[in-house]
């Protein structure tokens, strides 16, 4: 069993050369891949339904829906593209892991807890409160109705907003991550900090490993897992 993870793709129209890069991604690598995990933030943002239908990620999502025809493609909301969901399974065969659920994965010879990352950074302060806001069922329902051009522009300010805290280096809770780890976890796989590292503790006598995936600004960056081995790319594909 071989098994991929990838997270903060950060696909946008502005950055061609980021869909050039996951195209070249999926040719080389999809084939060789039993399942795909996507740990979020594949998009910049994501508008709701209506973005399937828009040019600004058709190219990456006929990509990823003839990848997904021959494989479990999994997809795991980040702070970027919440609203993901709605037709995005029917559209596109990718199975989409709900709301901030993270996907506990069993291989045999550890318990993985799979997530985007945002959560393990704490759950208090001004902007988790915005999040939960703005992720609300009821915001939500009312965003996805709003003109197209409007909820873009919306949604380019909030990227602003999100894109000059990720300038910032971001930085897990250890408590939250021990948290995790104390609840059965043998291995914690996140995107969101947008740096490559892999992280050996142990925990009540257990070793553990944390790996945060990098994003793919000027390259590509990636995790394989096969038979129980697990291989972290980054910085171009250079591996860590």
């Amino acid at each position: 069993m071989r098994r991929l993870f990838l997270s903060d793709v950060h696909l946008s129209p502005r950055h061609p050369a980021r869909t050039a890069r996951l195209l070249r991604f999926l040719r080389r690598e999809a084939g060789r891949a039993d399942e795909i995990y996507i740990l979020g933030d594949l998009f910049d943002y994501w508008i709701g339904p209506r973005h399937l239908s828009l040019p600004d990620y058709r190219e990456s999502l006929e990509a990823l829906a003839r990848v997904a025809a021959a494989r479990p493609v999994f997809f795991l909301l980040g702070n970027r593209d919440f609203y993901v969901g709605r037709g995005f399974e029917e559209a596109t065969g990718i199975r989409v892991v709900p709301g901030r659920t993270a996907h506990r994965l069993a291989t045999a010879a550890a318990r993985v807890y799979l997530c985007h990352g945002d959560y393990l950074e704490g759950r208090s302060g001004l902007g988790f409160r915005i999040q939960e806001w703005i992720r609300s069922p009821g915001f939500e329902a009312r965003f996805i109705r709003l003109p197209a051009r409007l909820a873009k522009a919306m949604a380019e300010f909030y990227r602003w907003l999100s894109g000059r805290k990720t300038r910032r280096p971001s930085r897990l809770s250890q408590e939250a991550v021990r948290a995790e780890f104390a609840a059965g976890a043998d291995v914690i796989v996140c995107g969101h900090v947008h740096e490559p590292r892999r992280v050996s503790d142990s925990v009540d006598g257990r070793h553990t490993l944390l790996f945060t995936l990098g994003d793919w600004f000027d390259g590509e960056s990636y995790l394989v897992e096969e038979d129980g081995q697990w291989t972290l790319y980054g910085d171009g594909g250079r591996t860590l």
